[in-house]
């Protein structure tokens, strides 16, 4: 009796929650971060960490594969550039990201003499050049550093076909995406055979409070009820299954899906029946909280 009060109380509170993050979205839009960009040195830690996350997953999945010359292309890089700057220090050849919100054009130039003031003394790197590059993008003048908005997400256009992408590397943004299958489709476009692609993907509900106490909520809900307080840029509620098919079926290969965050076996056990039909079976694995996702793309049948 107690679970069923508690899964129905979390049904409802949910619902609230759905319907604050879209008021939220129409009057503030998108925000990436928890937190705020005013917190400059939060920041620069985030964006160090991000970065590391991504060379230490890839290091893991190849491990003789390194970002030494090869172009980046990131998607959904959010507030600023700092992922971008960190990997050109790291000896990529040129970084390119691609955001629908046009969020990292308004930084304050406090957050990068943070963040230069960071790399020159904890990692000991001359940012001389790097500094240029930023100056070179600020001015619409990209060289190394690229950064591109298109509300269509329509990236294949702006990356051109004599400069194509050596790997791809995301962070909770994959989870954003309204047409995933699309986003790949069209990445096949535009990446080299051989490409290597390194996601982490936040599988669960976003809103604060809710997230912690029942982090599957989202998936309580019909398709029907979702979509009614959904508003661009909500979870879209993909499971690894399904990122996986999506990358085979546009000729990736050597796919790895692992946990990044899991739910306990006793919490899943609690709310597992009061999931929505289309999440009960095993197949979701709703003990996912986040995820990494790896791939490599073939060389055969290379684009379509």
């Amino acid at each position: 009796m107690k679970n069923i009060f508690t899964n129905g109380f979390y049904f409802c509170v949910g619902i609230i929650f759905l319907i604050l993050a879209k008021i939220k979205n129409r009057i503030i839009g998108y925000t990436p971060k928890t937190f705020s960009m005013a917190e400059i040195e939060r920041c620069v830690e985030y964006d160090i960490h991000v970065a590391d996350d991504w060379l230490k997953r890839l290091k893991e999945y190849i491990p003789a594969y390194t970002i030494q010359n090869k172009h980046i292309l990131e998607l959904g890089p959010g507030s600023d550039l700092g992922v971008g700057l960190y990997l050109l220090s790291k000896s990529a050849k040129k970084y390119t990201a691609v955001d629908i919100y046009d969020l990292a054009s308004n930084v304050s130039p406090d957050f990068y003499n943070s963040f230069f003031t960071y790399l020159q003394g904890k990692e000991h790197i001359n940012t001389i050049s790097l500094e240029e590059e930023l100056r070179k993008t600020q001015h619409n003048n990209n060289d190394k550093l690229n950064y591109i908005c298109t509300p269509d997400f329509n990236f294949t256009e702006v990356i051109s076909s004599d400069d194509k992408v050596d790997i791809i590397f995301s962070n909770a943004a994959f989870e954003h995406f309204s047409n995933f299958q699309k986003t790949i489709r069209d990445l096949n476009k535009i990446v080299l055979p051989g490409s290597i692609l390194i996601a982490s993907v936040d599988l669960c509900t976003h809103s604060r409070w809710i997230r912690d106490k029942d982090p599957n909520n989202i998936y309580r809900y019909s398709n029907l009820l979702y979509k009614l307080f959904s508003f661009n840029s909500s979870p879209n509620r993909i499971r690894p299954y399904q990122y996986k098919a999506a990358l085979e079926q546009n000729n990736w290969e050597n796919i790895v899906i692992q946990p990044k965050m899991s739910l306990d076996n006793k919490r899943l056990i609690c709310f597992q029946d009061h999931l929505n039909k289309n999440f009960k079976d095993a197949v979701n694995q709703m003990d996912y909280l986040s995820i990494w996702i790896c791939a490599t793309k073939q060389y055969e049948k290379q684009y379509e």
